[in-house]
């Protein structure tokens, strides 16, 4: 299967996506383009997902949009997938501890943390809700930026 690769320029910096076929959001990490993954021309179905996609983060950090609804297709383990449908349950502004998420899954905690760890669609599958050990400042600025305090680039 074919994916679209694009960079983002954002105020979190730069961002890389990666589109299916079928337009659905398969990656999106906060780093550059990785230089091994080229795409050749996109056809215009491919370029307006990518526009759609712009937009719809230029909103997120301008604190006007809650919900994304950019059709998404994250690839994973059984396990992952089901940890990451869970954490798109988590209302925006708000957050949980990973033993909540493995109390009511029923499984271990660090098999939450290992699996949002592994998150690839940040923002869009908001693993920032979840209270992960040893997170970096993204997380938190993303937190804030949920709770109101605006953005901030870490």
């Amino acid at each position: 299967m074919v994916l679209w690769h694009y960079e983002l320029n954002t105020p979190m910096g730069p961002m890389r996506a990666a589109f299916d076929g079928r337009g659905r959001l398969r990656e999106l990490a906060v780093e550059g383009l990785d230089p091994r993954k080229t795409s050749p021309l996109p056809p215009k179905e491919q370029r307006e997902a990518k526009r759609f996609l712009d937009r719809q983060l230029e909103a997120y950090l301008a604190g006007t949009l809650r919900t994304f609804t950019i059709p998404v297709d994250p690839q994973g383990t059984a396990l992952e997938l089901r940890v990451w449908d869970t954490v798109r349950t988590i209302p925006y502004g708000q957050s949980r501890q990973p033993a909540d998420l493995a109390a009511w899954l029923s499984l271990e905690e660090d098999l939450i943390i290992m699996a949002c760890a592994a998150n690839p669609i940040a923002l869009l599958v908001p693993t920032h809700r979840v209270l992960l050990p040893g997170e970096g400042p993204l997380p938190r600025a993303l937190r804030d930026l949920e709770t109101g305090m605006g953005w901030r680039r870490p």
